[in-house]
């Protein structure tokens, strides 16, 4: 009788465990941040050229020379270039979020958060951060790119 109901017993441990691994694999998970191509930038090569605030919100945003060279001449900028949100709440740096060109065709863009000692924030969903910015592609994926246009060497 013992070995029925060890039989059993088991038997039945087993299929929950399958039934509820299957259960857990299947529903979403939530969307993280994913290593990817893109690299911390070293900051103090890149220029700021405007500053967005809403609230307590205040954005520094960074490029480089060469890619606000090309943005002024209409060309597209660079492989490799970083486009920089500095990201500060209520006037401390709260995070970064760095958006990668990573290719020569025009989406080849990622985006990356960090935190502020350069690491990857992974509870952020990057995809999302795309999926805005797509609607910015013409304009080199950056909702600031009129403010990089105009951007005269001044510092912000």
């Amino acid at each position: 009788m013992n070995t029925l109901f060890w039989k059993l017993g088991s038997a039945a441990i087993a299929g929950l465990l399958v039934l509820g691994g299957g259960y857990l694999a299947s529903s979403p998970s939530p969307a993280l941040a994913e290593a990817n191509a893109v690299t911390f930038p070293p900051l103090d090569r890149l220029v700021h050229y405007t500053t967005v605030r809403r609230g307590v919100t205040r954005e520094h945003m960074l490029t480089s020379n060469e890619a606000l060279a090309a943005i002024r001449a209409g060309r597209p900028v660079p492989t490799g270039t970083h486009v920089v949100l500095v990201d500060y709440q209520s006037d401390v740096l709260h995070r970064y979020l760095v958006s990668e060109k990573t290719g020569e065709g025009m989406d080849d863009w990622q985006y990356q958060w960090f935190w502020p000692d350069g690491t990857v924030k992974a509870d952020e969903d990057t995809a999302r951060c795309y999926s805005c910015h797509r609607s910015q592609q013409e304009r080199q994926f950056m909702f600031t790119h009129a403010d990089a246009t105009a951007f005269d060497g001044t510092t912000q």
